[in-house]
């Protein structure tokens, strides 16, 4: 099954670039932001999930793609909760173009910054 808000795939690389060393997950809701939840922080998440309907199965998938993707950098669980009820659970990681555009840019800057 796809990604359901390709609008948001630009929005999660970019935030998938600043936390692409912590451990955890991103979380869209429908306010339709995606946002970073730290390892830490996954319980409170678990705990409201197993409250809704059907959500107890979708957090156990939660518990094992954290378990899967820890430590494995860039590459992070996406949980999308609609308010409908619906959840997508899955893993998206940055592309190796857009890490090597991404460090390509870096460079360019570190160069800039050099002094003449």
């Amino acid at each position: 099954m796809a990604f359901p808000l390709p609008n948001l795939l630009s929005d999660i690389e970019d935030l998938l670039q600043d936390v692409q060393w912590l451990d955890g997950l991103i979380l869209v809701t429908d306010s339709e932001r995606a946002s970073f939840v730290s390892f830490s922080q996954v319980d409170p998440l678990l705990r409201r999930l197993r409250q809704r309907p059907r959500g107890a199965e979708v957090a156990e998938k939660l518990c094992m793609s954290l378990l899967q993707a820890h430590g494995k950098g860039a590459a992070k669980p996406v949980l999308v909760c609609q308010g409908n009820g619906r959840f997508w659970l899955g893993m998206i990681g940055l592309s190796p173009m857009q890490r090597h555009r991404h460090n390509a840019i870096d460079h360019l800057y570190r160069c800039l910054e050099l002094p003449a």
